[in-house]
């Protein structure tokens, strides 16, 4: 009896265990992407970016106005700048 009991005490916490999770999930959904940065901010450049480990290589397209970007990364390390094309 004992064990019986224990055994439906376990049962009832495993599902609420997963129906708290499966609801954290569902609502996760509704959280919409982060908000986009003004387009007046961004400044046409053309920058290329080739990774030292793989070969991969990244075209940045715009950047910030008052800033120099920051080299992307890839396999964990700092991306090399190939082509340094400034602003458009």
């Amino acid at each position: 009896m004992l064990f019986t009991a224990f055994k439906v005490v376990v049962a009832i916490a495993a599902c609420l265990c997963i129906y708290l999770t499966g609801t954290f999930v569902i609502r996760s959904f509704t959280h919409g992407p982060p908000p986009e940065p003004e387009i007046g901010r961004l400044r046409k450049v053309n920058y290329r970016y080739r990774c030292t480990v793989c070969g991969t290589e990244v075209t940045m397209t715009a950047a910030p106005e008052d800033e120099v970007p920051n080299a992307p990364r890839h396999c964990r390390e700092d991306m090399n700048l190939v082509v340094e094309g400034g602003e458009w």
